[in-house]
């Protein structure tokens, strides 16, 4: 018969213990496999009876494109295959399917330990009833491969935390904080703080099952995030795509193929041409003049100039305040900068005291920092206002400012003309 792409199969791989091993991908055990006739063909099929007889065409897709093709292709490694498919089937619940794909895993060269922590992983991100469902069948396909499961009580180390969780924890705190303040503890200090930190996975092989599964479950608001943070953890562009080609298997195309436009929009902005850019932009002042929302702001404030840097997360504008003009409490995700171009004004972090500035002042504030900035009573001020943002998100807005006023000391704020 002639089956996908007419071409025969490669080098009689399909040799009788990797088809027994294939034969689990449908939950068909070593001892129903001996006892499945294989059709008359040219090679042995990996598809089961059952498939073979009510859905042929099925088993030819199993045999010449999922095992003939996409499993051997070398975009991706056979032992990433398996934490990919493992992450897929526990994350969706399909721990029928789980048998042989573990002991798949365990031959492509996934530790114990590494399923373990897989698992572990998932219950997080998936549920625990997801996770909880998987240890049945896991159990016992490591006492039949009389693997130790003692070593697995063994504590593992945590890794140093990584150079941008400073950012992401303050995002937490920021975005989440306001709403549910438990949940933004237990992500920071427990999510990130640990589970993320653990010796059990590396943080690359992590960031490659937190993939997976957000992308089999659909989970595409959490996912752009995630991608980010693979690349950042040592995954490749071609290695995520080639992720979401086989996921397309385990857990459908329409899962896939959203996965795969999120990850071209977290692609694009490292992806561009520069000498197809613009090498400069300019934005005149007082252009596009628009009131400032009263929903964010108190008294009279006026936006111009807006602009957003080309192939860059950076965005900004010029923001001119009327005396007593200032903004609600607020916090931005990387941070922002502030430029006083024009007049006097106030700034405040929570807990710190209100600080006066001036034409000239340049003003940082770090992620994840709840504060506010104005003109003072009596004086306008202007400044140009800087930030970048993450997941498509600038800033978080607050409440308004209760208790607002200049500096505690009246002679430093008349010495600097505050009023």
């Amino acid at each position: 018969m002639k089956r996908y792409g007419d071409k025969e199969p490669q080098h009689l791989w399909l040799g009788a213990s990797i088809a027994t091993s294939f034969l689990f991908w449908m939950n068909i055990t070593p001892a129903h496999a001996q006892n499945v006739p294989l059709p008359p063909a040219e090679h042995a099929s990996v598809a089961p009876r059952a498939m073979q007889a009510v859905a042929p065409a099925l088993a030819d897709y199993t045999d010449d494109i999922l095992f003939g093709d996409i499993w051997n292709r070398p975009e991706l490694s056979p032992r990433d295959r398996s934490i990919v498919t493992l992450s897929v089937l526990i994350a969706t619940g399909k721990s029928a399917q789980l048998t042989g794909h573990l002991g798949r895993a365990l031959d492509n060269g996934v530790r114990p330990g590494e399923i373990a922590g897989i698992v572990t992983h998932l219950a997080f991100y998936t549920g625990w009833p997801n996770a909880v469902s998987s240890l049945e069948v896991i159990e016992k396909v490591f006492a039949d491969r009389k693997i130790d499961m003692a070593a697995l009580r063994q504590p593992p180390a945590l890794l140093p935390v990584c150079a941008s969780d400073q950012v992401r924890a303050r995002a937490v705190d920021a975005q989440i904080g306001p709403v549910a303040l438990k949940l933004a503890e237990l992500t920071n200090s427990v999510l990130f703080g640990d589970l993320w930190r653990r010796n059990d996975l590396s943080p690359r092989d992590r960031s490659l099952v937190t993939i997976a599964a957000l992308a089999a479950n659909g989970d595409d608001e959490q996912l752009a995030f995630h991608i980010g943070h693979g690349l950042e953890n040592g995954l490749t562009r071609a290695q995520i795509g080639e992720a979401f080609t086989h996921l397309a298997f385990y857990a459908g195309w329409p899962k896939a193929t959203a996965a795969v436009a999120v990850a071209g929009t977290v692609f694009a902005g490292g992806e561009k041409d520069i000498n197809s850019l613009e090498t400069l932009q300019l934005f005149p002042p007082g252009a596009s003049p628009t009131a400032a929302p009263a929903s964010n702001f108190t008294g009279s404030a006026t936006v111009t100039s807006p602009f957003k840097a080309m192939d860059s997360a950076v965005s900004g504008a010029t923001v001119t305040f009327r005396p007593g003009g200032h903004t609600n409490w607020h916090s931005h995700p990387r941070g922002q900068l502030l430029i006083i171009t024009n007049g006097t004004g106030w700034v405040q972090a929570e807990g710190e005291p209100v600080r006066l500035v001036k034409t000239g002042d340049v003003v940082w504030t770090a992620p994840g920092v709840k504060h506010w900035h104005g003109a003072t009573r009596t004086s306008a001020m202007t400044h140009v206002a800087v930030s970048e943002s993450v997941d498509g998100k600038t800033v978080t807005w607050l409440e308004p400012v209760a208790d607002y006023h200049g500096p505690a000391s009246r002679n430093d704020g008349l010495a600097r003309n505050g009023g």
